[in-house]
């Protein structure tokens, strides 16, 4: 006995299938379907349909599978065309929501933007007053209270120079009017100096030549205030702070301003807290100038045989420092403004100084960190105090 195995040609339909669903197909009636073996595809099952035949070699069947090559051809390519089109379709529909998505969630997003960059634009075209609502409320509260801040501090800056200018305006006006009856005097003596120099005497050239002497020295007094307030108020000058003993400056300007004093017969004197010697930390050369100002001020408007103390006390580790005077008082309301630049009280107002003294002090004073108050009373003097901090050694 030979046993052959022929092995199938994949390409060829096969010439087996299982007889088991065609009887059942039979015994049925034909009534329902039944999966059978697919000739061309043994490892699938399809639906078929059968009928019995004889003749007169052998019993068969007649076995037809209803889905066909070219039927599962045509609905293979119905398939892929369906997946093709629903597949477009799908990448359609998903780009388009998530572009809708995308667009809702940068608008929700950069709303709060478009509000901030609204309000500066405003700003920018002269809205000075536009200023972010709420910022805290933002998604970028962070960037909102900056921008407000920066409004401010723009506005601050706008202010400061509106001031500038303005004290510009006014340097100008009162330097145009100081200099002027000065330079006049000046120039008048001058020449008529020069014109009769040959009929006048020897005490009126004298008495020209002082005239123009002393203007000439109010002149450089008042340039040199001008100056030196300039520099105080656009804070060139720094001050260099270093213990130094209070009690002896002002034993040397007490010293220095007793001719002055005499020549009014006025009483010059310095009263020190228990006689100590009191160290204080701060700038001696702005500090002296300050009481030269001060004392400046008090020997103009005292009258002859009136009196000017200069008084040292400590209070709670400082130095308090007042200078009094039985001159004839400032009002009420110029104590107010006595400390503004170019200003002097209207009842003292003698055409002498530019009013720059005591704006002076009051600059320096500040430099400290401290400031500067006047007590005074119409007719019965004043008195100026401001305090140092003292050194502790």
């Amino acid at each position: 006995l030979y046993s052959v195995v022929l092995e199938h040609d994949p390409s060829e339909p096969s010439k087996y299938v299982d007889v088991e669903p065609i009887k059942d197909l039979l015994a049925s009636g034909g009534k329902g379907f039944c999966l059978g073996d697919d000739p061309r595809h043994p490892e699938e099952r399809k639906i078929f349909s059968v009928a019995p035949f004889q003749n007169d070699i052998k019993d068969g069947y007649i076995y037809i599978i209803l889905s066909g090559e070219a039927y599962q051809t045509a609905s293979a390519n119905i398939f892929s065309r369906y997946i093709k089109s629903f597949g477009l379709g799908a990448i359609g529909l998903t780009t388009f929501f998530t572009m809708l998505i995308g667009l809702g969630a940068i608008w929700f997003l950069t709303k709060n933007l478009r509000k901030i960059t609204l309000v500066a634009r405003r700003f920018k075209e002269g809205d000075l007053n536009a200023r972010i609502d709420n910022p805290e409320d933002t998604d970028i509260a962070v960037f909102a209270h900056a921008f407000n801040d920066m409004a401010d501090t723009i506005n601050q800056n706008l202010e400061e120079i509106k001031k500038v200018d303005e004290l510009r305006r006014q340097l100008v006006a009162n330097v145009s009017h100081d200099l002027r009856t000065p330079l006049a005097i000046l120039k008048g003596y001058a020449e008529t100096l020069q014109d009769k120099s040959d009929s006048l005497s020897k005490e009126e050239s004298q008495k020209y030549l002082g005239v123009i002497s002393s203007n000439s020295d109010k002149l450089t007094n008042l340039v040199e205030q001008l100056f030196e307030y300039s520099k105080l108020e656009a804070k060139q000058i720094e001050p260099l702070k270093e213990p130094f003993s209070i009690t002896d400056l002002c034993l040397d300007l007490v010293s220095k301003y007793q001719i002055l004093a005499d020549d009014k017969n006025i009483t010059l004197s310095l009263n020190v807290f228990q006689n100590k010697n009191i160290i204080v930390f701060a700038d001696i050369s702005l500090i002296e100038r300050a009481l030269q100002n001060l004392l400046d001020n008090a020997l103009k408007f005292t009258p002859e045989n009136g009196w000017i103390t200069l008084k040292l006390n400590e209070h709670n580790n400082n130095c308090k420092i007042s200078i009094n005077d039985s001159g004839a008082g400032i009002s009420e309301v110029d104590q107010h403004t006595i400390f503004d630049r170019f200003k002097q009280s209207h009842a003292n107002f003698d055409g002498k100084g530019a009013g720059l003294g005591l704006a002076i002090v009051k600059k320096i004073i500040e430099l400290h960190n401290s400031t500067i108050h006047v007590l005074s009373e119409k007719g019965k003097g004043s008195s100026f105090t401001f305090q140092l901090t003292q050194s502790i050694e």
